[in-house]
């Protein structure tokens, strides 16, 4: 799941020619209102108009279905909320490149018609090439975090509403240059403008007390300070505001490089979840035929949602992994307790459900629960564990980090007629385990200019005090990754501990998953030249040398 909200759900998807898209899925309660249906079809059909460089293109929807939806390309960067709380405010170059996007966006928004009425940081994207803003046309359809009545609702986030919206007015396009302003200031103070203790009292801020722009830097206050008027006549209008922040000056890597590390995760993540598409139907089951234009968008992705319902109608007990007992839970905190760490955290196969045939085609795989939670479920089969000693006990092998891409185009023989290899990130990525822990991690990228393509990816968990080892965090992340027949184990790699195959890569070529004590790795190759029955033996060797570039470090 890419994220939530007051609508639905936001799943990660594949349409039929391949790219990654995502999917709005409305709640089952707005969906059996006529009422809202009728919104949602008008407001899909208007946003359709909306085309720029700075949204997210709509690819498709059913606004009829049983549960309806609406699917936009996929997009790796980060929203500005989790931009802003993994490295704090925006330097005030990103934060006038940023105000020139948002200003550009709104203005093609407007140009079809449409009132994004919910601007706000977790609807704005980070990309490497300037913002995307997300959720337009259809926030007006509803949303549920200010909801005070089904009638009548106040639509928006209370601290980037505008003055006529905290009234009950109709909003206009002026109010979504409000919630521009108050989204410059959060960005580049890390707080709003406007502070309450309450909902209620914050509404009252907006609508009543002036902004508080102490913080904001003094060459972006002729920029933030017009678009918080109380009076929408006296805002600029998206066009102004762009002469009024005048022209930019050209940057390579205009955010913090928190954010690139971010667009390498979500990257790296796709493309795992990506290779697992239309890998299997649940054991025992097969895919029911779908009437043309019915159904359901098939999305992958962990944290789905109703995901206990699904397993727990198995009636299966999960089997302990050997070292990981009763004092030492496989899996993460329960369901309650997990909350982000869900959302960035590769799964495995929970359920295959049906595609809607005018975005996807084919049975794709489910993602959810932590790694090991649904594989005991799904595959109730003995979990192979290399070696006499408890993983509770394995020390760990890998005690530094794992490679830069620039070390690794040292270390690692690609075959003839591949580039030097790349990442998005020049240094290692922290991945966020939850609890403020993190993991090393890096990807990189190897290419040849007639389109073949080495993925390498890099997780290396240290043991904790007190526990887990690296090696139980390892095995986890691994497990996750098992569809049973459909990755078959190989125990004879030589250079590590387990490994399995990927039967079926979506993109053809091979996948293949390798774990050596407290590392995790992740190689694929694919394109012309490594088919099936060619690639094997290169993506063996790609992944020894993988192996073999950690412990040089």
């Amino acid at each position: 799941m890419l994220g939530q909200g007051g609508m639905g759900q936001v799943l990660l998807g594949v349409a039929p020619d391949g790219r990654l898209v995502a999917v709005k899925r409305v709640h089952a309660d707005l969906a059996e209102d006529p009422g809202f249906r009728t919104r949602f079809r008008r407001e899909v059909d208007a946003s359709r108009r909306v085309s720029g460089a700075y949204t997210a293109p709509v690819i498709d929807a059913a606004p009829d279905a049983p549960t309806p939806w609406l699917a936009t390309l996929f997009l790796a960067g980060p929203s500005l909320s989790e931009a802003l709380e993994a490295g704090g405010a925006l330097p005030e170059a990103a934060v006038r490149l940023l105000a020139a996007g948002l200003a550009q966006a709104l203005e093609d928004i407007h140009r079809a018609g449409l009132v994004h009425r919910d601007l706000k940081p977790s609807n704005v994207l980070l990309m490497e090439d300037g913002v995307r803003v997300v959720d337009f046309g259809i926030a007006r359809a509803a949303d549920h975090e200010t909801k005070l009545t089904r009638t009548g609702a106040l639509i928006g986030s209370p601290a980037f509403m505008s003055p006529e919206q905290v009234r009950g007015e109709e909003p206009g396009p002026a109010s979504d240059v409000f919630s521009l302003g108050v989204t410059l200031v959060t960005a580049g103070t890390g707080r709003s403008p406007f502070a309450g203790d309450s909902p209620l009292g914050v509404m009252h801020a907006v609508a009543h007390e002036a902004p508080d722009l102490d913080a904001v830097p003094a060459p972006l206050r002729p920029i933030v300070e017009p678009c918080l008027a109380k009076d929408p006549a006296a805002r600029p209008t998206p066009a102004r505001l762009l002469e009024l922040i005048g022209p930019l000056v050209p940057a390579a890597r205009p955010w913090p490089e928190a954010v690139y590390g971010q667009i390498a995760e979500r990257r790296a993540r796709a493309a795992r979840l990506a290779a697992t598409t239309g890998a299997a139907s649940l054991p025992g089951q097969s895919a029911p035929a779908v009437p043309d234009g019915a159904g359901s968008p098939v999305p992958i992705g962990p944290d789905m949602g109703p995901t206990r319902p699904h397993v727990s109608a198995l009636g299966q007990t999960p089997p302990p992994v050997a070292g990981m007992g009763p004092d030492r839970p496989p899996g993460p905190a329960p369901a309650a307790a997990r909350g982000s760490v869900l959302r960035r955290r590769p799964g495995c196969l929970l359920a295959a459900v049906t595609a809607g045939v005018a975005l996807v085609t084919a049975v794709v795989t489910v993602l959810a629960l932590g790694p090991s939670d649904v594989y005991h479920s799904f595959f109730p089969e003995p979990v192979p564990t290399p070696g006499s000693v408890p993983l509770a006990k394995v020390a760990d092998r890998y005690t530094k980090t794992v490679p830069t891409c620039a070390q690794a185009g040292r270390g690692i023989k690609a075959p003839a007629g591949f580039d030097k290899p790349w990442g998005n990130s020049p240094g290692i990525y922290q991945f966020p385990d939850g609890g403020g822990r993190t993991h090393p991690q890096n990807s990189c990228v190897w290419t040849t200019r007639s389109g073949d393509q080495i993925d390498v990816i890099w997780d290396l968990y240290h043991s904790r005090t007190g526990g887990p080892t690296g090696a139980e965090q390892a095995k986890r992340h691994y497990e996750g990754l098992y569809l049973g027949s459909g990755t078959p184990r190989d125990p004879g790699l030589g250079f590590a501990e387990e490994g399995m195959w990927l039967a079926e890569p979506t993109e053809g070529g091979c996948v293949l998953y390798v774990r050596d004590v407290n590392l995790s790795l992740f190689v694929a190759l694919k394109g012309v030249h490594y088919p099936k029955g060619v690639c094997e033996g290169v993506t063996k060797d790609l992944a020894r040398q993988s192996v073999a570039a950690v412990k040089a470090l």
